[in-house]
Order: C-alpha cells, then sequence, then structure tokens
C-alpha cells in the first residue's frame, strides 16, 4: 500500500550568500542516489580512458592479457570512494545544487559552483544535512550516559 506523500514537506534553510538569500532543501535518499549516480558517470568517464591507455600499452609491451588489466578498472564504487567524493570541493558543490534546485530550478551546477564560498560552507552542508530534532529527554540521557562513563 503506498503512502500519500502529497502533504510532506521537507526541511528547508534560508542562507545568505553574498546579498541573496538562498532556500537550502533538507537532501534525501533520493538526492544521495543521484549523487551517487554521478559519481559512477564520472568514474566510467575516466575508466573509459584508462581502459583505452592500458589496452594499447598491453599491446605495446606484450605478454600481457589485457582482461586481466581491466579487470582493475572494472571496480564499483565504493562507500570510501562515496564518502571521499562527496567531501570534496566539486563534490560538495553537487550536493548543494541537488539541494538548491527544488526551491531554484533554473539554477544550475556551474552557477553553485561559483555561489557557494569557503566562508558559507558550514551554514550550507548544516542545511543540506540538518542535525536531528532529538527529544530533550533524549539528549540529556545521553549527555548523562558520557558523564558517567568518564
Amino acid at each position: 500500500m503506498a503512502i500519500d506523500l502529497t502533504g510532506y514537506v521537507r526541511k528547508t534553510t534560508k542562507v545568505k550568500i553574498g546579498s541573496e538569500e538562498f532556500i537550502f532543501v533538507e537532501l534525501n535518499l533520493a538526492d544521495m542516489a543521484e549523487f551517487r549516480a554521478h559519481v559512477k558517470d564520472k568514474r566510467r568517464k575516466i575508466n573509459d580512458e584508462r581502459r583505452k591507455r592500458l589496452i594499447a600499452d598491453a599491446a605495446k609491451i606484450g605478454g600481457i592479457d589485457p582482461a586481466e588489466l581491466l579487470k582493475i578498472t572494472d571496480t564499483p564504487v565504493t562507500e570510501e570512494e562515496f564518502q571521499a567524493e562527496s567531501e570534496t570541493i566539486e563534490g560538495l558543490g553537487h550536493l548543494a545544487y541537488l539541494s538548491l534546485k527544488y526551491k531554484h530550478p533554473g539554477i544550475a551546477l556551474n552557477q553553485v559552483m561559483q555561489l557557494i564560498t569557503p566562508n558559507v560552507l558550514d551554514k550550507v552542508t548544516d542545511a543540506m544535512f540538518p542535525e536531528l530534532d532529538l527529544p530533550k529527554d533524549s539528549t540529556s540521557k545521553t549527555k548523562k550516559k558520557k558523564q558517567s562513563r568518564k
């Protein structure tokens, strides 16, 4: 049975960048999947070039099985690589683009890359990945547990 999500609204955060306010939308799993697809596509393009060079080099050297070399390049993106890519400047820019496109549909990736400066990066990251709103009781219990462990 499908759930009706028509009334569901994701958390939004306004961030002033320069003289303008931009509305960032909390990222969801669909956004993260889109970013993963971007990372995979980027890797595929790099691997296509790498394959051509490997096959050409193997033919020049001789005695090397190109299929064995291709196994090295044809590996899936690992969680560590995905995480590392999301922390790069390009990765953060792409994630910010995914967040902004909902409230600013005309914005382009290259505009987002030019818009975000290092001095607003923390605010942008917090807007894309807001902290969980924990009930006050659970927060105080967590603090008490941490203090009692000392």
